[in-house]
Order: structure tokens, then sequence, then C-alpha cells
């Protein structure tokens, strides 16, 4: 099928016969298809057991090896033919479309990450609905109040507690801080260890307000004894226990018994939140399971007999909250691997429109230029003069490329130079961004004692960051729609 397809594309498109640019797009896109079932399958939750990614470095290391021998095999057979040298006369933006179609192959090849992310957090949203997870979080967050929640700390003592570093009639006085034996609770006072001081456990789905808006409500239910609504949570809770066949020997009315003490909530037994039946530890970072005890000691907990696996279930909700409340693509990530990619094709398309000879000799002159204004930087001891020496050179090479192509003479000269543009002006931008950055930064810092945070303009310059980056990705498809054009007509200069 390949083989008819390169036919017909030899008589009618002979720039995508020559770049294989169908069958890559067909590997590539059954390749990244692959990666984003994998994922869906890594997805999957099993609410009796800790969620687990079955994938490891190993399967990311076999995906790059993968990608590196086809783009290897690509990079054979797209060598073989150069119609820029030798077979026909290009069309105006044919070198453009050539670059475009090298960076399609190449991200199509390195995102195998991304398809695989998309999938395993798809699997996870498509448990629940958003509403009902939201829903069961709450339910969850707010039972942990009656498992094993943790509690507030108790108000500092201020006038026994040593807040500072300070000395007392010549007597060196360290930090100490003391907290009072009690917390006050709705304008009551409670012991700290009362089960109305817990808090509730989190989840990304909601913020830290909303936590403590939360425990409030709870705290608002014991404070006013509304029995009503407690054992409502508990019942809410259960559901959600049973579904998943989680198993608990608790009933409803026992632990509401066991845990519910009003008015003081200090008489209550603790349960354990995982059962000792439990062969997952991955994630049991609570003491083991213990004996019957009342009260809570902060670093000696002793659970009662009764136990219900609520570790485990705020685990598989906690993945769900987070493949909710996580975008499917960040922008940095992304830009990431866009600048390796860009980069990477700036290598290839160089290459393509040069000479094997001339790349090399531009790779080696680039090395060597780099260790000579490092050195030239670590002896002036200034940051600024890498990048200072790096723009300045790069505009004398752009000057010397374009003289002789406006002059029309000898080529041969300037392949070098055509290498080091193609591969730096990607980076140009950002280069003169982050340093016009750092010099503001150095301007303001003594006026500001290094307080940057209070100029506006660099808080605009800091804030914007990922914004220049995007931006110069699109500057740069610009740049080469025109350099190609530039490229081509250099291509008419006399090589001698």
């Amino acid at each position: 099928m390949f083989k008819n397809i390169q036919k017909q594309l030899l008589l009618k498109y002979p720039l995508l016969w020559n770049t294989k640019f169908i069958p890559m797009l067909i590997i590539g896109v059954l390749l990244n298809l692959i990666y984003f079932f994998i994922g869906y399958a890594d997805g999957t939750l099993d609410f009796t057991k800790y969620y687990h990614s079955g994938l490891d470095f190993t399967f990311f290391s076999f995906s790059t090896l993968i990608s590196l021998i086809i783009l290897i095999l690509w990079l054979v057979s797209y060598f073989k033919n150069n119609s820029f040298k030798r077979f026909y006369t290009k069309s105006k933006y044919a070198l453009f479309f050539e670059w475009i179609q090298i960076v399609v192959i190449v991200l199509l090849l390195s995102m195998f990450y991304f398809p695989f992310e998309f999938g395993k957090q798809l699997h996870k949203r498509n448990y629940l609905s958003e509403e009902i997870a939201k829903e069961r979080c709450d339910i969850l967050s707010s039972a942990d109040f009656f498992i094993d929640g943790s509690f507030d700390e108790a108000e500092i003592d201020s006038v026994r507690s040593v807040l500072n570093d300070t000395n007392v009639n010549g007597e060196y006085k360290a930090v100490e801080r003391i907290y009072l034996d009690h917390v006050n609770i709705l304008g009551k006072k409670y012991s700290p260890t009362a089960l109305i001081n817990r808090n509730v456990a989190e989840f990304s789905f909601f913020t830290r307000e909303q936590d403590s808006v939360r425990g409030l409500k709870i705290r608002k239910f014991l404070a006013t004894n509304n029995t009503i609504e407690v054992k409502k949570l508990m019942r809410n809770y259960f559901s959600i226990l049973k579904e998943h066949k989680l198993p608990t020997n608790l009933t409803e009315d026992k632990w509401f018994s066991i845990t519910y003490n009003y008015p003081e909530f200090k008489k209550y037994e603790l349960i354990n939140p995982k059962s000792p039946f439990t062969k997952d530890e991955s994630y049991a970072y609570y003491e083991p399971y213990t004996k019957h005890g009342y009260d809570y000691a902060a670093h000696d907990k002793t659970y009662s007999a009764y136990y219900i696996e609520h570790n485990v279930l705020k685990d598989n909700y906690r993945q769900i909250s987070g493949a909710y409340t996580s975008p499917f693509f960040e922008i940095e990530p992304i830009l990431v691997l866009l600048y390796c990619v860009f980069g990477f094709s700036m290598l290839i398309f160089s290459f393509r429109v040069t000479s094997g000879r001339s790349w090399l000799i531009a790779l080696v002159s680039y090395g060597v230029f780099n260790i000579v204004i490092g050195i030239i930087s670590g002896v002036s001891r200034e940051f600024l003069t890498y990048p200072i020496l790096l723009i300045m050179s790069f505009l004398v090479v752009v000057g010397l490329f374009f003289s002789v192509v406006l002059a029309k003479k000898t080529k041969s000269k300037t392949m070098v130079l055509l290498n080091l543009i193609i591969w730096l002006f990607g980076g140009l931008i950002p280069t003169i961004y982050l340093t016009y950055m750092e010099c503001y930064q150095n301007s303001i810092s003594a006026r500001l004692n290094y307080n940057y945070n209070l100029d506006p303009h660099y808080n605009f310059l800091n804030d914007n960051v990922t914004t220049m980056f995007g931006l110069n990705i699109i500057l740069v498809i610009i740049g080469m729609f025109f350099m190609s054009k530039v490229i081509r007509s250099w291509k008419g200069v006399s090589e001698e």
C-alpha cells in the first residue's frame, strides 16, 4: 500500500514523495493511538486497592528507542534524494512546506508522553461525572472527621512562649513555642484532642478555604448536637463504601456510638483507616493496627478494634479528583516539547539545504565559540557577558551572510554561516528577553533592596516569560517562511 501511495505522490506531489510524509504521518498517528490506549489501560482504577501505574521508566525508555529507530530509518530514506540540490527547481514556498513536514514528522515521533497521559487521565474521569465525584469527595472529606483526621493546633501561649531568639538579663533564650491546653471553637473551650478539633481530608477539588468552611460546618453540627446531620453523613459514607465493596467491621449505629460523645467529645475510639487484611502497604504511613483504646495521643496512636478501608477509598477518589482538576495539556511541557522539536527540525533542515561538510564545520565552530565566550564570561565574572556576546555574534553572522547574498558573491563561503543562522535565530528573542530582564533586575536591585516584586515592570516581565516563549514559536514559523525564500535565492549564487 505504501509503495502505491508513494508512486502516486511521485507523479503528482513530488515534495510529499521526497519527504515520505504520508507514510510517516500514518506511522506517527498509529503510534500515538497505541500510546493513548496504553495510557487508557494504565488509568484503570480498582477501588479495592491503591492505585499504582503499571508502567515505569522502562516503558518510556522503550518508547523513546522505538521513536529513534523509526526516525533514523526515515532520515536514511529522506537524505537519499535531495531535490533542492539535484532534481528540479523548487517552487517559491517549497522549502518552507518541506520544513513544516519535517516538524510534523519529528513531533509525531516524540510526543508519545502526551497521548499516554491523556488516555490515563480520560479513563479516570470516565468513572464518575465531575458533579458526582465532587459530591462524593465532599462526603469522604467530611467523614475523615470521624475516622482518623488530623487535629488543629492549639493557640500559642504568648506569655510563656519565646517567639524569637532573644536575650533576657544577659541569658540567651531560643525560640520555644508553648501551646495552650485548650482550643476555642464557636465560643467554647475544648481539649486540643477533642473530636471536634479534627480536620477534614483534602482533595484537589477543593481549596483550603472550602476545606475550612466544610470543617466549620461539621463543628457546628457537633457543637449544636445536630445528630441528624452527623448520622446522614455516616449513612452517605457507608453507601459509597458498600458500592465499592470495601471491608469494614462497623455499622452506622456502632460508628456513631463509639465516636459521638456530646458535649465534650473527648472520649471516643479511633477507627483504623485501613483493614488489617490490606496487603498493599505502599500508602500505609499510618501507625499499625494495635488494640482497643480511647483518646488520641499525638505521637502514640492506638486504634480500636474497628476498621474501615478508608485510605484506599480516599486514594482512588483523589485519583479521580486529580484527573478533573489537572488540565489535559499544560502549556509548559508542551512548549518544552515544541522547542526540542523545532531545534531538531532545524538541524535536519540545515543539513538538507547546505552540505554535510559545512554542517559539521558549523557544529564544531559553534562548540569552540561557546567555549571561548564561556571563558570570557568566567574571567569577567559577569553572567550577562555570555548572552550579550552571543547576540552580538549572531547579528555579525547575519550581516556577513546577507552581504554575500545581496552582492551575489561565492556561495560556498556562506554555507557555515547559513547553518549557524538556522540554528540560532529561534533562540534570539528569548535570549534578548531574558538578558533584558536580568539587566533590569540588576538596575533595580539596589533601589528596592533586592525586593524585585515591588517593581511593576519587573513583575510584568516575570509573569509573561511563558507567553514570550509561546509567541516566539509563532515568530519562528513566520521567520522560517521568509528564510526559506532567502535560502531559495541563495541557491542561485555561484559555488565559486
